[in-house]
């Protein structure tokens, strides 16, 4: 049967159609029809007075933000009162009273709040870097200023004046990387404490009008009660934050700000790596010097310009390190502040981490390497990025958009041959990548419809050819919320296409997303004279997300020609998937509980050929006790499926069931002293295959300015079929595995010391130790077998042939030579990684950034796990330190 890819699009084209009429009926339904009690709210303030609060224009002038609410302009603003608790007690007044007024000037709104606390001795205010949690007292004030009823800009601050700043989106969804340009200050008395917020009007986004109106809510937490205060109270049985907003009115006057921000940067580092003799890319030392800047340009009132050039992300922390064994890319989190604030707009998640956009593919490392020619070459950690810029916003009348460009450098790595002649090899080209989004709410956001796209074109020098040229994804996304809110059906469908030469399009077909050269996928086909490779994917969910039952179901299926790798990440295609879920919620407190989930799974997945993937079921839950420690558990069981990447590009493999459980509990979050510790554990059916791990977290605050946690981490496995490799020996392909033990142990390590809320040292460091040793090997003898031991053929005691060095071949027939080489495949790798961040905010929106990178690594192929030795080795490994320092200045013009 030939490839879905590869004839005409018949049956992706029906169901990409019929997906389609759906949709178009279903939002259709929502517009004509808004569900009860959702009706549209964009342009309406509510007639509700307990809803609405009123803000009055400063007179005679602006307050001082000093913590202290006795200026003039604050004595004339109503006030706002009457919140209530979420929790404990759900829908009863705050035990302790809380009262807000706004007012506002030309620039700014202000934002006064008074928690009235008959045990001010014990308001809890923990110092800390911003943006940080703690276990503290806070109040926030949170605004929607595009009355959208979906997006809200959350501004927050603790007693102790520790600020954090939340851009929410999607009425559920929060980004907590967004960070704006605002002052607050607090003030302490035997009363209570004291919150004044100035939120320039230039930090927000609204159109232009006489009269505005935002959404608004406040909200309180006593820590000691463990307490949380809304003026708008957002119900727990209910989903939805920014739909539940009060109406704020009462602002006239106010033009949107013109905004122009410039964030100009220099920056400093010194490295000093290993000598390596002889080598001039390894002289131990090296040294330079960054100047770029950063832009953000209000375009109009809704829409910004922002633009990086030349950024430096030096002050970023470093990856964990890993151990992957697998088939597939490890996912790591993006950090770099450019590409991580603002990043809702273009976000197209197809699965968790897996995503039309992944931001890390932008200044990746080079995919090419550099030829030594006998000598040495320059190894490159990273692309440079020429330039970045996003424009992104939101329109009064529901419009979002967001397109976003990147050029990053063609990358030449120096080579020294063994003559001493220098060369140059590109090893990245110059690449250039485009994201685009537009998105349109209906029914006051309770509907939304959007599409997505990418782009990404490389300019290829001949020795790259292995790379694709050209990659385009597209998708289209909708989200309908009804019956007032208590049912919701979403979905997406996408599509991509990519070109390239024969290589690189070889490459795609055979790469661990699909595996077209498989002997038994008998539904695709493998064409080594393709130049271009197009596929498809789609889901559908139905979801019940309101009251103590919830629950939902929903469909997955992604072609074997879906590649989505060069500017987003996907692990795998070749899949149809559906899945189940019930939930079943106690909110109220009782005796024992103060909550408790309980949650019923199913799934089972299948190839495009109708082969069974996997299949399973899960019971699991959460609980918080009357004394406010909780806890987790689950348990599993799952049935046989097919490993299509079991072999790397041979044979589906047999993956028999298990079990698999996991659990563990935590304490008081309120507590100086807080920690949790859990574990897990998985055993296979009919293998002796099992693994287990272990691990803990300790937090401790010996002052109110000192955190320090601790999380050490052990996992131990036995796995009895770890892929190692493919050998056509002797007629035959013979796919080889080994029996696998494996032990890891990483021990995180974060410490905060706040001198004030403006200057910290931010600490991290993790040591890192992974060995496996192998002890016996394997060949697949029948993959679909029911029996393992009819599945494998072992390898004889003298079939192994094994040398003076450790290393192994096999000796298939026994003639005394081997066949093929195994090596030595035992490992252990070492490594420690840490980060000294000294961060001082010396003028508002204004940082300078001292940083000391440490890192060391080694990698040897013994197979004792030893935690004393091996903690020792690592410190006796080569050392890398890195200091940067960084500072940059805000200008608003």
């Amino acid at each position: 049967m030939s490839s879905p890819t590869s004839t005409p699009l018949s049956r992706p084209t029906r169901w990409l159609a019929t997906t389609l009429v759906s949709l178009l009926g279903v939002t259709l339904c929502g517009v004509i029809t808004p569900a009860v009690g959702q009706q549209s709210r964009q342009g309406l303030v509510s007639t509700n007075p307990a809803t609405v609060a009123v803000a009055i224009r400063a007179q005679p002038e602006a307050p001082k933000v000093d913590g202290h609410l006795d200026d003039e302009a604050w004595q004339t603003a109503p006030i706002i009162s009457d919140f209530v608790q979420r929790d404990p007690n759900e829908g009863e007044p705050g035990s302790e009273r809380t009262e807000a007024r706004v007012i506002y000037t030309d620039n700014a709104l202000f934002v006064g709040i008074r928690a009235f606390d008959s045990r001010a001795s014990q308001i809890s205010a923990h110092l800390t870097r911003r943006d940080e949690s703690s276990p503290s007292d806070w109040l926030s004030v949170m605004i929607d200023s595009y009355y959208d009823r979906r997006t809200a800009f959350e501004f927050s601050v603790n007693p102790a004046g520790v600020k954090r700043d939340t851009y929410r989106f999607d009425d559920t969804n929060d980004d907590e990387s967004w960070d704006a340009v605002w002052d607050v200050a607090t003030s302490r008395d035997s009363e209570g404490w004291t919150a004044e917020f100035r939120i320039p009007f230039s930090q927000l986004r609204f159109g232009k009008a006489d009269s505005q109106q935002f959404g608004f809510n406040l909200y309180r937490r006593i820590n000691r009660l463990a307490e949380e205060q809304y003026w708008q109270l957002l119900p727990k049985n209910e989903s939805g934050v920014v739909s539940k907003f009060g109406d704020l009115v009462g602002i006239e006057g106010i033009d949107p700000p013109r905004r122009i921000e410039v964030m100009p940067y220099v920056s400093s580092t010194s490295a000093f790596t290993p000598e390596e003799q002889g080598n001039p890319f390894r002289t131990g030392t090296d040294q330079n010097a960054t100047v770029g800047a950063d832009f953000n340009i209000g375009i109009t009132s809704s829409l910004t310009l922002s633009a990086t050039v030349n950024p430096d992300f030096g002050q970023v922390e470093a990856d964990p390190a890993v151990v992957n064994l697998s088939a597939f890319e490890t996912f790591f989190p993006e950090k770099r502040p450019f590409f991580k604030e603002g990043i809702d707009v273009f976000r197209f998640s197809i699965n968790g981490q897996e995503q039309l956009f992944y931001t890390r593919r932008v200044g990746r490392a080079p995919q090419g390497s550099a030829d030594p020619r006998g000598g040495y070459a320059e190894t490159l950690d990273h692309t440079t990025i020429l330039g970045a810029a996003k424009l992104s916003g939101k329109t009064a009348d529901g419009w979002t958009m967001g397109f976003s460009g990147a050029l990053t450098a063609s990358e030449r790595a120096r080579v020294v041959d063994s003559t001493g002649a220098q060369f140059g090899d590109i090893v990245e080209p110059r690449s250039t990548y485009m994201v685009g989004r537009l998105s349109r709410d209906f029914r006051g956001g309770f509907t939304q419809l959007g599409v997505f796209g990418t782009a990404t074109n490389r300019s290829l020098p001949a020795n790259l050819s292995h790379l694709r040229s050209a990659a385009y994804t597209g998708g289209l996304n909708w989200s309908h919320r009804f019956r007032n809110d208590t049912y919701s059906l979403e979905g997406y469908v996408v599509g991509s296409h990519v070109r390239g030469s024969e290589e690189a399009i070889e490459n795609t077909q055979l790469s661990s997303a699909r595996y077209y050269q498989r002997p038994d996928a008998d539904y695709v086909t493998f064409d080594p004279t393709r130049t271009s490779l197009t596929g498809y994917g789609g889901e559908l969910v139905f979801r019940r997300q309101k009251g103590s039952w919830r629950g939902g179901a929903g469909f997955n299926t992604r072609s074997p020609g879906l590649e989505l790798n060069d500017l987003g990440f996907q692990r795998q295609a070749d899949r149809h998937m559906q899945w189940l879920w019930v939930q079943r919620r106690w909110l109220e407190p009782g005796t024992v509980f103060r909550q408790f989930n309980m949650n019923v799974n199913q799934w089972s997945a299948w190839t495009y050929g109708w082969d069974r993937r996997s299949i399973g079921v899960n019971l699991n839950g959460w609980y918080q006790l009357a004394n406010y420690w909780g806890g987790w558990w689950g348990m599993e069981r799952s049935f046989n499926g097919l490993a299509t990447d079991g072999t790397r590009g041979g044979p589906a493999l047999l993956r028999p069931g298990g079990w698999n459980g996991w659990g563990g509990i935590e304490s008081d979050d309120r507590k100086s002293v807080r920690g949790s510790v859990g574990g897990w554990f998985f055993i296979q059916d009919d293998t002796d295959s099992w693994g287990n791990g272990l691990f803990a977290n300790l937090s401790v605050r010996p002052a109110s300015n000192l955190d320090f946690r601790i999380g050490p981490e052990l996992f131990r496995q036995l796995d009895t079929w770890q892929y190692l490799q493919t050998e056509d020996v002797l007629g035959a392909t013979r796919y080889v595995f080994g029996e696998l033990k494996q032990t890891t142990l990483s021990m995180t390590f974060r410490g905060n010391v706040t001198f004030t809320p403006d200057l910290s040292l931010q600490l991290y460091a993790e040591p890192f130790v992974s060995t496996g040793d192998y002890r016996g090997f394997r060949e697949v003898a029948d993959p679909r077998a029911d029996t393992f031991s009819n599945r494998f053929n072992d390898y004889a005691t003298d079939q192994l042939l094994v040398n003076e060095d450790g290393e192994i071949s096999v000796d298939l027939d026994r003639d005394g030579t081997g066949e093929f080489d195994v090596g030595n495949p035992d490992f252990t790798f070492l490594s420690f990684r840490s980060n000294f961040v000294l961060r001082w905010e010396y003028k508002l929106g204004s940082t300078i950034f001292f940083v000391w990178q440490h890192n060391r690594s080694d990698f040897n192929t013994s197979n004792r796990f030893r935690i004393g030795d091996s903690f020792g080795d690592i410190f006796r490994a080569p050392s890398e330190n890195t200091f940067v320092v960084k500072v940059n200045y805000w200008l608003s013009l």
